[in-house]
């Protein structure tokens, strides 16, 4: 009976040692857990990033579709289009020393 009672103790403890192994270094683990998490994270802001480009497009799409004077716009400023004998003129935006110490 005592050599039964041991041999139920080995094995059980056999057994939690195997089951705590897959849980601190195994597939699920809890590091691989918490990798999962700050990936899911990051995915998320990049998420929230893509939603606002959408809306801004959207807005443009909707803008582009009710207005000449936006497809106007669009055409002169984004693909330096102009008529004939027209000249377009492009001011560059430069940093001054106010803008970089803030």
């Amino acid at each position: 009976m005592n050599k039964l009672y041991y041999s139920l103790i080995f094995l059980a403890i056999l057994t939690i040692i195997f089951l705590s192994k897959s849980i601190f270094f195994g597939e699920n683990s809890y590091a691989k857990r918490a990798e999962l998490i700050e990936d899911n994270t990051i995915q998320e802001m990049k998420n929230e990033e893509l939603k606002r480009q959408n809306k801004i497009l959207e807005f443009e799409i909707k803008n582009a579709q009710n207005s000449n004077d936006h497809i106007e716009n669009f055409a002169r400023e984004k693909l330096n289009l102009t008529y004939q004998d027209e000249e377009f003129i492009y001011f560059k935006e430069e940093s001054t020393k106010d803008d970089e110490d803030e």
